[in-house]
């Protein structure tokens, strides 16, 4: 009989082993054309693997594998509720009257920066990337489909103002949790957002509008007899009406007095379900079957049926399966060590200023490819790191920004994200839309420029100086938990 061996830590050179080999499983689990699910769940396989080469029994695994799924519980049910509410607006005309209006106002010139920065304004008010992609982001790729904008390019757009918008939004969850783990203000957190992030939307927006005058206008241009078409088959299959722009109102409203997102959601599904009754003569049957399986148009125009046939908790299943996968990985390679191991090994070459941004901007994005979750990614650097900000007389206000340039923004662009898997399903596409999609590399990039020029640098204590050599000061070791 063997005897069970007793669990220990992992060493670095194992820690990086094991990380590197669940990402190469994912990877070539991806490549091969297996469904992301299976990817994800073979890398958490490999991760239960390598816990038992330490040492580690299945009730310690299971421990892991439970408290990286309840990190992402909120998420989890928020998009449910976005299933059940993309097909009520949907039902009650909200996503028609919008791609109405959008197709009778905008043009193919100017569509890429407005989708932009529709997008931004809609998320800074919400608080929430995947409400924003869910509603704007369908709405947009309506317009694009009548203005002939390329889909890959639109949901670059989409994703882009999306995700910098929730970043920016007091009312989000990544922006109130990054200036938590980070031991700084909210608003602190925010304010030292802002020196990278204006010059990121800036740099985003002229790109947009750059593309938009020079490409797409001359090898997109608009479609008339398209346009026609779908406004055409808008008007006489569905009641168009600025009521029916009630529901996102209320989402708005609901947001900015903070009202938790599940609340906020199922009051825009209520108040949409109750329009489609009133302008679009739902029945109970329809409202119910629709909140489970969602929207099926049938209106004899393809590009209309396939933009409206969208929403339901059935649709989201697939995200949901994705999301437990990594995140129960993630809690896998947390628990034994791994993560914790490499993050205190980056500790050691931390000499200066810039080291120290530079090795947060690596811990954040490492943390990202292990578990596909932002906040997880955010939490360990978070912690282990604000000590050596203080130390070298630095706001923890950057650490907190650094971290978001690189979790937040990256997750959309991480194949195997929470919100890049998200963004894959809700809008049905593939990965052709991260190369269009500039926030996230825009922002880290500005993030290392400051940190080897020393912009925006903030000292913790005015009247001393930034360390800038703490080769003879003592380690600085993880915060315990």
């Amino acid at each position: 009989m063997v005897e069970d061996r007793e669990k220990r830590e992992p060493t670095f050179k194992e820690s990086i082993f094991a990380l590197a080999l669940v990402i190469l499983i994912i990877l070539i689990s991806i490549n091969t054309a297996l469904v992301l699910e299976t990817a994800m769940v073979l890398g958490a396989i490999t991760a239960a693997m390598f816990a038992t080469y330490l040492g580690y029994k299945w009730k310690d695994i299971q421990k892991g594998m439970i408290s990286g799924v309840s990190n992402s519980l909120g998420v989890l049910m928020i998009l449910i509720m976005i299933g059940m509410v993309v097909g009520s607006w949907i039902l009650g005309g909200t996503i028609q009257t919008m791609v109405y209006y959008g197709l009778t106002f905008l043009s193919p010139k100017i569509f890429l920066p407005s989708a932009f920065l529709l997008c931004t304004i809609t998320s800074l008010l919400i608080g929430s990337s995947f409400g924003t992609i869910a509603t704007m982001g369908i709405v947009m790729l309506g317009v694009a489909e009548g203005l002939g904008v390329p889909v890959p390019i639109t949901v670059g757009a989409v994703v882009s103002g999306s995700i910098f918008g929730d970043k920016l939004s007091p009312m989000s969850d990544s922006t109130n949790f990054a200036a938590a783990m980070s031991d700084t203000t909210l608003f602190d957190h925010i304010g030292s957002m802002m020196y990278v992030s204006i010059p990121t939307a800036l740099t985003s927006l002229a790109i947009y509008t750059f593309i938009g005058r020079n490409w797409i206008a001359a090898t997109a241009g608009e479609n008339i007899q398209t346009v026609e078409t779908i406004l055409t088959t808008l008007q006489n299959n569905y009641n168009i009406s600025l009521w029916t722009l009630i529901p996102p109102v209320i989402v708005i409203i609901l947001s900015l007095n903070k009202t938790a997102a599940i609340k906020t959601l199922t009051a825009s599904f209520l108040t949409a379900s109750i329009f489609a009754v009133i302008t679009q003569g739902a029945s109970l049957n329809q409202l119910i079957n629709v909140a489970a399986n969602g929207y099926t148009s049938n209106t004899g125009v393809e590009l209309i049926d396939g933009l409206l046939t969208q929403g339901g908790v059935n649709s989201m299943m697939s995200t949901v399966a994705i999301i437990m996968a990594a995140t129960a990985m993630g809690g896998i390679l947390e628990k034994i060590g791994v993560l914790e191991v490499i993050l205190n090994h980056v500790m050691k070459y931390i000499k200066n200023p810039r080291n120290l941004i530079l090795a947060t901007l690596f811990s954040a994005y490492l943390m990202l490819l292990a578990t596909g979750e932002m906040m997880v990614s955010m939490l360990l650097p978070g912690r282990t790191l604000a000590p050596a900000y203080r130390e070298m007389n630095i706001k923890t206000n950057v650490l907190s920004r650094t971290l978001e340039s690189a979790a937040t923004l990256g997750c959309a662009v991480l194949p195997w994200g929470v919100v890049s898997v998200y963004i894959q399903n809700i809008l049905d596409i593939g990965l052709g839309y991260i190369p269009y999609t500039f926030t996230p590399f825009i922002s880290p990039i500005i993030s290392i420029i400051y940190a080897f020029l020393g912009i925006a640098v903030f000292k913790l204590d005015e009247s001393k100086e930034i360390v800038s050599d703490r080769s003879n000061l003592e380690e600085i070791q993880s915060v315990s938990k």
